[in-house]
């Protein structure tokens, strides 16, 4: 038998339309409806619910715990545990996660050999998908619980309870790391985003004058030199 008599074809019957095809699935679809966040409802019109639920989820849950676990338990190391775990949990989210997907801004610093620390601050190039809800959410989720923190240290030390300072210290410490470390990112990635505009208006400048239309009009002006000079308008003196 020859090998063209083991071919084998399969044919099926295609049916043409002239109707639009429709448009792929976005990458990061608007409303999450596949998560469980997006099923509820939850911050519709984020980008990206599941990080907004738990951008405020760490935060709510230790000031909670701070707050009414006493009304369940009168284990303190349990209570001061549980805390500091959850402040751990939110720390890290902010810091990695949620700063990055929601305003598009990373920091972070380390401790060079000298004993110097050093800040990193990164933003993102293009924050057109960056969306008002999540920059708002992301801000408020972020100054909120700090302002929370710190009348709560002093409330604790009004009312001497000193061994809730270990827990209020903590937090503190925790959430004002990331306000101080967002704050520096924002500004710098504000101060960066001024100074390439007026670059770009610096460079244009230079190419105009560098170019020929720019020769030419420098010709047309000096052709002009030996022309009666106008008079100078109202308000203006010639110099």
């Amino acid at each position: 038998m020859s090998r063209k008599d083991d071919l084998q074809f399969l044919t099926t019957d295609l049916e043409y339309s002239d109707e639009t095809p429709q448009a792929a699935a976005p990458l990061f679809p608007d409303e999450a409806d596949d998560t469980l966040v997006g099923k509820l409802g939850l911050f519709k019109g984020s980008r990206h619910p599941g990080v907004a639920l738990f951008h405020v989820l760490f935060k709510s849950l230790a000031l909670a715990t701070y707050l009414f676990a006493g009304l369940f338990t009168s284990n303190f190391v349990l209570v001061c545990v549980v805390c500091i775990l959850l402040l751990a949990f939110d720390f890290w989210t902010v810091k990695n996660v949620s700063g990055r997907l929601l305003v598009g801004l990373r920091w972070w610093n380390y401790v060079k050999e000298d004993g110097a620390t050093e800040w990193v601050f990164e933003a993102a190039e293009d924050k057109s998908d960056i969306r008002p809800l999540d920059e708002r959410l992301f801000w408020w989720g972020l100054y909120v619980p700090a302002g929370a923190w710190a009348f709560l240290l002093v409330t604790a030390v009004i009312s001497l309870k000193l061994q809730w300072l270990i827990v209020v210290g903590a937090a503190l410490a925790l959430s004002g790391a990331n306000v101080v470390g967002y704050t520096k990112c924002s500004k710098e990635a504000q101060a960066r985003l001024e100074g390439l505009s007026s670059g770009g208006a610096a460079s244009m400048l230079g190419g105009m004058m560098s170019s020929g239309l720019a020769s030419n009009m420098l010709g047309g002006l000096m052709g002009r030199a030996n022309a009666p000079a106008a008079a100078p308008q109202d308000g203006f003196a010639a110099v």
